[in-house]
Order: C-alpha cells, then sequence, then structure tokens
C-alpha cells in the first residue's frame, strides 16, 4: 500500500514539472515574439525593425528590386556579416538586384571604398574581397594609400598598374561621388545598413541574424506593392 501511494505521489510530482516546463517555454517564447517585435502572423514592424524613405523616387513595374549594402572594408562588422550575405545571395529572386556601396565616413575609408569601386569595375573584385576583409580586420594591416591597396592586389587578378589605372579613372570617382550622394540622402550613420528598393532602410539594430529576414519581408512588401500598382494602373 505505501508503495503504491508513493509511485502515485512520484506520478503527480512528475506531471507538475513536466507543466512547468511547458509553461516556462510558451512564456520564453510570446517574451522572444514581444522583444523582437514580430507579431502573431510572422510580419515586420516599421519603425522597429525597418524605417521608410521620406518621398522614394518611384520605380516601373519591371524595373528590378534593387538591395544595397552600404559598408566599408574597415568595418569589423561588415566582415562578420559578409558569410551571411554570401549564404543569402543564391537565394534571391530573378526579380532582385544586389549590390554594395562602400561609405566615405573618413578619408581612410574613402581610399577603401575607391579601392573595392576600382577592383569592382576591373573584375578582380571576387579574388580579393575576402583577403581585404581578413587583411585589416585579422592581420591588422593598414591601407592609408591607393600604392599599398595596389602592392597588396599586385597578381590577385590584377597588376599594380591595372589597379591603379582603375582607381584613378574618372568612371570610379564619379562612382565614388555618387555612392557618397546616396549615403547622404539615406543619411546612413552606421555600417552595415541595408537598403531595399530605395524605400526601406534595415540597419543591425535588429540583430544580425534577422536582418536577411527583414530584407526578404520588405522585397516581398515591394513585389506586392508593384503588382497592386500596375494592376490599377498607376505605374
Amino acid at each position: 500500500m505505501a508503495k503504491r501511494k508513493e509511485d502515485k505521489v512520484t506520478r503527480i510530482r512528475n506531471a507538475i514539472l513536466a507543466s512547468s516546463a511547458i509553461v516556462v517555454v510558451i512564456v520564453i517564447g510570446y517574451g522572444t515574439l514581444y522583444s523582437t517585435g514580430v507579431t502573431q502572423s510572422g510580419t515586420f514592424v516599421e519603425g522597429t525593425h525597418y524605417t521608410s524613405v521620406d518621398n522614394p523616387q518611384r520605380r516601373r513595374p519591371t524595373d528590378p528590386i534593387v538591395v544595397t549594402e552600404f559598408f566599408s572594408y574597415g568595418c569589423i562588422h561588415c566582415k562578420n556579416f559578409d558569410p551571411l550575405l554570401d549564404d543569402w545571395l543564391p537565394t534571391l529572386p530573378e526579380d532582385v538586384v544586389f549590390n554594395r556601396s562602400p561609405v566615405t565616413f573618413s578619408p581612410a575609408w574613402a581610399i577603401l571604398g575607391q579601392s573595392y569601386l576600382a577592383l569592382e569595375s576591373a573584375g578582380a573584385l571576387e579574388a580579393n574581397h575576402r583577403r581585404i576583409f581578413r587583411a585589416i580586420h585579422d592581420n591588422r594591416r593598414q591601407f592609408i594609400s591607393a600604392d599599398m591597396v595596389a602592392d597588396f592586389v599586385d597578381g590577385r587578378g590584377i597588376s599594380k598598374d591595372e589597379f591603379l589605372k582603375a582607381y584613378n579613372s574618372s568612371a570610379v570617382r564619379r562612382a565614388l561621388a555618387n555612392g557618397d550622394a546616396r549615403q547622404r540622402s539615406f543619411a546612413i550613420a552606421s555600417v552595415p545598413t541595408l537598403v531595399v528598393a530605395g524605400k526601406y532602410i534595415v540597419s543591425m539594430d535588429v540583430g544580425r541574424p534577422q536582418v536577411l529576414d527583414v530584407v526578404d519581408h520588405l522585397i516581398a512588401l515591394e513585389r506586392n506593392e508593384r503588382q497592386t500598382q500596375a494592376a490599377e494602373g498607376r505605374l
């Protein structure tokens, strides 16, 4: 009899502990949803996960949806974010185009930004993009002149002379100036920051793992809006 009572008490105690654990999991889950601002429908909230651009440029329905990353080789957060982008880029649908726009927050970062654009224009970016990130942040290397960058990339898909020619070209200088103008128009104050369709700004404030989920949400939002406007004849 005593043994049966003891077994019954044990079963009741285990049931209570299991129920308590379930309650804790539920509370934590709701707390996480609340703290991140994600609604029960799984959408994201303007002002919490992204901000909207005032008076954005209108696009045609056939124009690609452009996602721009404002970044710098001098930014450790950009280096850490880069592998997430590498995994995400192959998932982009055909109507989405991704590009990078280097920021010019300082003279040193302007050199790095112009170097990025020079490598891009010369088709030598793939061979050097990660190398420059690693050199700066893993090996503490400094690039304070175009010549220093040219020496580093020489023989890696581009010669020193070819790099300097591209670096000093009017096309690259103009691209840097245009990027600086975009940076100012979107009031980019930190990097990495993503701009979707020239209408939505997503910073790392939402947390690095969630940023690209927000971007995917905004891409879908922009696509639906364009389809609605096209159907109504407003584009």
